[in-house]
């Protein structure tokens, strides 16, 4: 194989004629003659587009670009392969005059970025450019990112298992820092994004004042996509991947009655809606079976529920919820049955519903979710979640709130289903202890790895991003300021470098 590799602020110029020819045994990287014609800055800092000029575009497979890490740091280089099938898809090649145009992003704002663009051709060959793209400075609402308070840097000695994270939050368009504090991309929309997910290279963002989605693509540029129905209103708390779409934690308006923080809906990228579940439906429908009367635990027009996260299980097609105010509920898929709930036993629900107690998984060891974030489930098909420990705020007059805690903590549950138990296996309590009493999250990164994000430390006017191991050991420790949950709401590992855009 050979390999062209020139710098670009170095080219020479032919010197003869002889020099410029091609012969028949050139490679296809050499007849083609990629060359970085010129660059132009990106709808934020983070981005920049490059021109590329070949003489032969027929055998391209693919073009990629890898940005050289900055001196000190330890995250992975940021890098893109951008496939023929994705520049034939999105016009990024102009035949006309020979031009091919990429979007970099990843760049470090304020900084002259190396950059490498590198072509693959069908013959295994490949040319490699080098550029210098200066990147301004980041001066926008969302600079609180840039200054981080650094309480433990990133170093070599502990590494986090992941390079990139996804910053939702209650104040800005979808942010991305890499794990040495950095921020390497934000979105080009001031509006909130806890309600974000990545993939099929776009961010999806759920609209948190009305029906719609914004997709943005990696330019950081936005289109939007409304909702198939009207009923709905907004969204809220978050997205994830479901079994066939998105889901989507909605407010609706049923006939004028508010429907609050207690409608699961799994929707499709272009909007449709395709499937549905009310809780209130779902439990009014078990109380009553239970010989119960609903009435004074779903009550519609309130926040009796407040549900905050909901993920898809494929293990066995199941969903798990997490209602701040109650539990965390696992419902079958397709049919909406819960197969049981997990929480504080000296609430309301509890307390006062038989038919509910009924459903209810006994804790062994560790201690119960209350008011807990952000579900997921680990590789070994245990249940992750931020265990916030705030009682409920929204129970009706005269019944019992549950317990408070006065501290936060990451709680990872192994449940037996059979034995309708639960145990926590793991949780992270460090002295002194951290109280982050809503939003928030946890995540494994790679086994034994965590993120942590402590919305709303310090009376919710700290957020901090922690990485730690299962034993405690920091592998980073970043804070910034916030008024509530608005800087950060939920951070999650994102794989932001190595991408293939197809």
């Amino acid at each position: 194989m050979k390999t062209a590799l020139r710098t670009v602020l170095l080219l020479s110029p032919c010197l003869l004629l002889a020099a410029c020819s091609h012969s028949d045994d050139d490679t296809q990287a050499e007849e083609a003659r990629v060359r970085v014609v010129g660059q132009a800055p990106g709808s934020t800092p983070f981005v920049a587009n490059l021109t590329l000029s070949l003489d032969d575009f027929s055998h391209l497979s693919s073009v990629s670009y890898t940005i050289a890490a900055r001196p000190g740091t330890f995250s992975k280089p940021m890098s893109t392969t951008f496939t023929r099938a994705w520049i034939e898809r999105t016009g990024a090649w102009r035949a006309a005059d020979r031009r091919l145009v990429i979007p970099v992003f990843g760049l470090y704002a304020g900084y002259a970025n190396g950059v490498t663009v590198s072509a693959a051709f069908e013959d295994k060959s490949t040319d490699d450019e080098q550029v210098t793209v200066a990147a301004p400075a980041y001066t926008g609402p969302a600079a609180v990112y840039t200054t981080p308070e650094v309480n433990t840097a990133r170093s070599a000695a502990a590494a986090p298992g992941f390079d990139y994270m996804l910053i939702k939050n209650n104040a800005y368009a979808p942010v991305v820092l890499d794990s040495d504090g950095n921020m390497r991309w934000l979105g080009a929309d001031p509006n909130t994004s806890p309600s974000t997910w990545f993939g099929d290279d776009a961010f999806y963002v759920g609209s948190a004042t009305t029906p719609e989605l914004r997709r943005f693509d990696l330019t950081g540029s936005f289109t939007t996509i409304p909702l198939a129905a009207t009923r709905y209103t907004n969204f809220h708390h978050d997205l994830s991947a479901g079994k066939k779409g998105l889901l989507a934690e909605l407010d609706a308006n049923d006939g004028g009655v508010p429907k609050i923080e207690s409608i699961l809906a799994e929707i499709g990228t272009d909007g449709a809606i395709l499937k549905e579940w009310d809780l209130a439906h779902i439990f009014r429908a078990a109380i009553q079976a239970g010989g119960d009367d609903p009435a004074n635990f779903v009550r519609d027009g309130t926040d009796w529920f407040h549900m905050n996260s909901a993920i898809y299980v494929p293990a066995d097609d199941s969903l798990l919820i997490s209602s701040r105010e109650n539990f965390v509920v696992k419902l079958d898929y397709q049919t909406g049955k819960i197969k049981w709930l997990f929480g504080d036993t000296t609430k309301h629900w509890y307390v006062d519903y038989p038919s509910l107690r009924a459903l209810a998984l006994e804790l062994t060891s560790g201690k119960v979710p209350i008011g807990q974030h952000t579900l997921s489930i680990t590789p070994n098909g245990e249940l992750l979640l931020f265990n916030n420990g705030l009682g409920s705020y929204n129970h009706p007059a005269d019944t019992a709130p549950g317990i408070t805690r006065d501290f936060s903590t990451p709680s990872r549950y192994a449940i037996d289903e059979k034995k309708r138990t639960a145990a926590e296996v793991w949780t992270y309590a460090p002295e002194p202890p951290i109280y982050s009493d809503v939003c928030s999250s946890t995540y494994e990164t790679t086994p034994g790895n965590y993120l942590i994000g402590y919305a709303a430390a310090a009376g919710r006017t700290r957020s901090k991003l922690r990485a730690i191991n299962s034993s405690g050991q920091i592998a980073f420790d970043y804070e910034y300021p916030t008024v509530n949950c608005g800087t950060v709401f939920i951070a999650e590992p994102i794989g932001f470098t190595g991408l293939v855009l197809k």
